[in-house]
């Protein structure tokens, strides 16, 4: 009998965690798990049951850390991650702006080395934080030997940046700061749409956002950004998942009217790559290089409904002509980062804007 109490108990369990995680993924509210004070439960989305300490006061980022820490900045929470940005972060001054935002991670212990993938357990466990947090699916196993609570979170489309910004909200405790980002996520992509209605298929540029050292695209965030700035993702008839990479010669078969690279390093490299010179991009001027804030806006950020807005003002500026991206940028860094940008951080983002 006390066997088939606790399956009935897990039964009814497990059917709650798979409805609330369908709901997370809806983009619809996500309510936090009720267990005996003083944990909580949390599903992450791999649709794990995760209990934390009702408290997380101390979370450790793992992986992807400037994309973990900048949702973290956003529900005003940043001062609760325990370690610091990995090597490969900290090696140039491209990350300044993340340690501006969050100048206390510079004192703290970094778990990480140059590779993302490979993190010092005994480190972590040293460390001792109430969860962990990751993007990467193949670390969780081995992050759970570090007796933490570990949530794996997803980013690659509008319903992940729901159910990811809500799970993080949940074991923060920041419900509200959550549905404000929310809020003015989903307030900007409403702004670009309006702005984009009745545009033609013919007037979509075809774009190419990629790394011309490694000729690959991240191709889900990228065809996701491109499509909803009102471009046509040359990589979309690829697919839609993980990286991938191509030759010189396919780029010449798509013939992108705009390429978008991650620094105006780039741009330059591209311009006097003679494998380019016939590419229309590259004919028509028309090579730029995403900002950088808190992380590089191409790739997964917090900062994407801005990458959204400047992209679609790169893209179309005459329909977005009086969308002053700089007050926006300012805007936003007030709102979710408590940071007051200077006109010179904003230009040191913007150094590429056309």
């Amino acid at each position: 009998m006390k066997g088939e109490a606790h399956f009935r108990k897990f039964a009814m369990a497990a059917c709650l965690w798979h409805a609330c995680l369908a709901v997370a993924l809806a983009g619809e509210s996500v309510p936090c798990g009720v267990s005996d004070p003083p944990a909580r439960s949390v599903i992450d989305m791999a649709g794990r049951i995760v209990t934390l300490p009702h408290e997380a006061r101390r979370i450790a980022t793992v992986g992807a850390v400037p994309v973990l820490n900048g949702y973290l900045f956003a529900l005003g929470a940043g001062d609760r991650i325990a370690n610091g940005l990995p090597q490969r972060f900290t090696a140039t001054g491209a990350w300044r702006l993340h340690s501006a935002v969050a100048p206390y991670l510079d004192e703290r212990p970094v778990l990480q080395g140059q590779s993302t993938s490979e993190v010092s357990i005994e480190h972590l466990a040293r460390l001792a934080p109430d969860v962990v947090i990751t993007m990467n699916p193949l670390q969780v196993r081995a992050l759970e030997k570090a007796r933490a609570p570990v949530i794996f979170l997803q980013w690659e489309n509008t319903p992940h940046i729901h159910a990811s910004m809500r799970i993080l909200a949940c074991l923060t405790g920041r419900m509200s700061q959550g549905e404000a980002y929310l809020r003015y996520f989903e307030n900007t992509m409403e702004r670009v749409q309006r702005k984009l209605e009745g545009l033609s298929p013919d007037a979509r540029p075809k774009v190419l956002y990629f790394n011309p050292n490694s000729m690959s695209t991240p191709l889900q965030i990228a065809n996701w950004w491109i499509t909803q700035a009102g471009g046509y993702s040359v990589t979309a008839d690829i697919g839609d998942g993980g990286n991938t990479h191509y030759s010189h010669e396919r780029v010449l078969v798509w013939n992108p009217d705009i390429l978008i690279v991650n620094t105006p390093r780039l741009v330059e490299a591209v311009y006097q790559d003679e494998r380019f010179s016939k590419v229309n991009a590259v004919k028509n001027r028309r090579v730029y290089a995403t900002p950088m804030g808190v992380h590089s806006w191409g790739q997964r950020t917090v900062e994407q409904p801005l990458t959204v807005l400047w992209a679609a003002k790169t893209f179309h500026p005459a329909h977005f002509a009086e969308i002053d991206i700089k007050e926006e940028i300012q805007h936003f860094y007030r709102l979710f980062f408590n940071y007051e940008l200077s006109n010179d951080e904003v230009g040191m983002m913007l150094e590429a804007l056309p």
